[in-house]
């Protein structure tokens, strides 16, 4: 593992208005081999106070300490070639929609870090388009709301918020954030509610969130298990794919013409199999779950699309096509 003065160092801000203070940078490691060894919260704080002092000695003039109240908070400065590396693997995935995925503190920094880059390394922004969607753009989110849901997520607090349904019913709420989930072209909050027996956290779509308040610090029972990060949590319980409560089922579906020409490229699940009948028709069989996604994934291939199986889904997807066909039909 990282040592622990690389670590402390490595998430130092390099702002001050961003300062943290020894307790604060504990928190953050808290899974730090070194610091699991502390029974206690002041003991790591403690351990971790020694170690910015060792940092204050060995870069002077690199790190700063100032004063609020009787706490010692830190930065450190800015030195741009050590993170450009870090920043521009985030900057890949996200540039026009950086705003939807990072923190404002973040932000600030791939700012700062790109404008004082020497030669021509500041250009890399000009040389990075991702394509937006051809048939809907990506909802304009109220600054005010991610700059305290990100704060959130970033210091390990709950947040009140009014939250809107698919149903259009608004409620005031607390919620308890677990982290981010990006899907096409949207964000969502994986958080608890406060007060839900609910033992996971569920999707809220951060575009649906009024009047966000920051609240106090959540307790470690209500977080992202420490032993996992939230990838590997929604992955083994399968929440990206809004899907967990689908049962799954074997597909199995012909496409004709160009349809799913290129499925192997981006396969349908782990078991999946092409079997090609002629150059028109293709049949793809796969294990999937039996979810609204994968209907409407069905539905966008109109008449080149024929489910065979299972009769369940067959049967509903001619009910939906008779239904759409008798809207048409109206007068």
């Amino acid at each position: 593992m990282e040592p622990l003065i690389d670590a402390i160092y490595r998430i130092l801000p390099t702002n001050a208005e961003h300062a943290l203070s020894a307790a604060a940078l504990s928190r953050k490691l808290a899974e730090h081999d070194a610091l699991m060894l502390c029974n206690t919260a002041k003991l790591k704080a403690q351990k971790v106070r020694r170690q910015l002092d060792k940092l204050e000695a060995d870069k002077a003039g690199k790190i700063f300490v100032g004063q609020h109240g009787k706490e010692s908070r830190y930065w450190k400065l800015c030195q741009p070639e050590q993170q450009l590396s870090y920043l521009l693997q985030q900057l890949s995935l996200f540039q026009d929609v950086i705003k939807q995925r990072l923190p404002a503190s973040q932000q600030q920094q791939l700012n700062d870090v790109m404008q004082s880059m020497p030669g021509n390394k500041g250009n890399w922004l000009r040389k990075i388009y991702i394509a937006p969607s051809s048939v809907w753009q990506a909802p304009r989110l109220d600054p005010a709301v991610t700059a305290v849901v990100y704060q959130a997520i970033e210091e390990d607090k709950v947040f009140s918020c009014d939250y809107t349904t698919l149903d259009g019913i608004t409620r005031r709420q607390t919620l308890v954030p677990w982290g981010l989930m990006t899907k096409a072209e949207k964000v969502y909050v994986l958080a608890i509610r406060r007060g839900s027996t609910k033992p996971a956290p569920i999707t809220y779509a951060l575009i649906s969130i009024r009047n966000a308040e920051l609240g106090e610090s959540k307790t470690l029972l209500e977080g992202l298990p420490p032993a996992t990060d939230l990838r590997t949590y929604c992955e083994a319980h399968n929440i990206g794919s809004f899907a967990s409560e689908a049962e799954q089922i074997k597909l199995v579906v012909r496409f004709y013409g160009n349809a799913a020409r290129n499925i192997k490229e981006t396969p349908l699940s782990d078991d999946m199999q092409v079997q090609e009948i002629n150059q028109r028709c293709r049949e793809v069989s796969a294990t999937v779950h039996n979810s609204i996604e994968l209907r409407k994934y069905l539905r966008g291939f109109g008449e080149q699309a024929e489910v065979m199986a299972p009769p369940e889904l067959r049967q509903q997807m001619v009910a939906e096509l008779h239904a759409g066909l008798a809207r048409y039909h109206k007068e």
